[in-house]
């Protein structure tokens, strides 16, 4: 009997804890997609304003590719109330807030909300990116991208036992890099040197 009471107990436990996971990822799923349907929708509905550039669409033809790119991202069977707070054909602006309203897997409403700002960029001439790449004991310290002709700006300074930092060089060249007047023009490594 004291088992027959024990399994019992550990049988309702044990839905609970069923019940509550399958309604938190449900809740992160239904998340995940409105994000990336939202994320899609904008940016093929900007990408393809800005390739018929030359058509003179209105705000309402926007709005109507949105509305359509977004309808054909979401699989999940809820209801969804789509706000345009701003779509500015001229300047290539477009602010959506989608609200989503479904039911766990408990029946009860739940809603998701996801905020979106794009604003459509043109470039006179693209600018190419480079990774510049710290090594402490040839090992990778940091990294990170920036601009053609941007400054690097230099990670916390290394620490390695018994010895102190004393500059980055250029790998392969063996002189000091200075931050201040050296622009990066190509992927560049710097190496700590210690003393």
């Amino acid at each position: 009997m004291k088992h027959t009471v024990y399994g019992i107990a550990l049988a309702v436990a044990a839905m609970l804890v069923v019940t509550i996971t399958l309604a938190v990822s449900g809740k992160h799923v239904r998340k995940n997609e409105m994000e990336t349907s939202l994320n899609t929708a904008v940016e093929q509905a900007l990408e393809q304003f800005q390739s018929e550039r030359g058509n003179s669409e209105s705000p309402q033809d926007l709005i109507a590719r949105f509305n359509q790119l977004l309808l054909m991202q979401m699989e999940s069977d809820s209801e969804l109330q789509v706000e345009i707070l701003n779509a500015d054909v001229e300047k290539g602006v477009l602010d959506v807030r989608i609200t989503e309203t479904y039911r766990n897997i408990l029946g009860k409403e739940e809603k998701a909300v996801c905020r979106k700002s794009v604003i459509l960029e043109e470039y006179s001439e693209k600018k190419t990116y480079h990774t510049v790449t710290f090594l402490s004991e040839g090992a990778l310290y940091a990294r990170y991208s920036l601009y053609e002709g941007g400054k690097t700006v230099l990670p916390e300074t290394p620490r390695k036992d018994g010895k102190t930092f004393r500059c980055w060089v250029k790998q392969g060249e063996g002189q000091e890099w200075d931050p201040v007047h050296g622009t990066v023009e190509e992927n560049l490594t710097l190496e700590a040197v210690f003393e």
